[in-house]
């Protein structure tokens, strides 16, 4: 391996064979008579001085305190919902990766198995949803769910929430990949639609 230096170099092996071998790169573009020659080498100096050029703001969406990014914080705030007479919850709601300076937060839920089918999925993310964009500073609630996911990607559909993206066969499943969907509501769209203060 090579010696640790003060800035971030990614390699593979093969990048540190060609390293070793002290070899360069050709890469041809569109016009065939020119020829580019790139040399993979270490570079040890520090680029801490590139960054005096842009605003820290610019360059990340993570909270700033003092010039310096604060790590998000790695809470969660689970709830559970219960039906009188049962012991055990229904359902489980849980969102995490609270950013408060784009106040924004990640979301994940899962209904008792026992639970399904009953319409219990749609009444709980009303609930957590309202309660968050009705009581809190957030003003954006995300999600990620698989392809695969049928009556989740439904649900998201159903309530509101824009597909933001896709990740492209992000999610192994029985050995086939799928791709996975990015959902988000905003708070100025909930608040129109027909599920507010439901």
């Amino acid at each position: 391996m090579f010696e640790k230096s003060s800035s971030v170099c990614f390699t593979t092996l093969a990048t540190e064979k060609l390293l070793r071998e002290n070899r360069s790169f050709g890469i041809r573009d569109r016009a065939p008579e020119s020829h580019l020659r790139l040399k993979l080498t270490l570079f040890k100096q520090p680029l801490n001085d590139w960054g005096k050029f842009d605003r820290l703001e610019t360059k990340t969406c993570r909270p700033i305190s003092d010039g310096q990014r604060i790590t998000i914080s790695d809470k969660a705030i689970i709830f559970a919902f219960l039906i009188d007479g049962l012991e055990e919850p229904v359902g489980r709601f849980r969102y995490f990766d609270i950013n408060p300076r784009n106040r924004s937060a990640e979301f994940g839920y899962t209904i008792n198995p026992k639970s399904r089918n009953q319409g219990l999925g749609t009444k709980m993310l009303i609930t957590a949803i309202d309660y968050l964009l009705t009581t809190t500073e957030l003003n954006k609630l995300y999600c990620q769910t698989a392809a695969f996911n049928i009556a989740s990607v439904k649900l998201l559909d159903k309530l509101g929430f824009h597909r933001d993206g896709i990740l492209r066969e992000h999610h192994e499943l029985d050995g086939k990949l799928w791709d996975d969907y990015i959902y988000s509501i905003l708070r100025s769209e909930w608040k129109t639609s027909k599920f507010f203060n439901n």
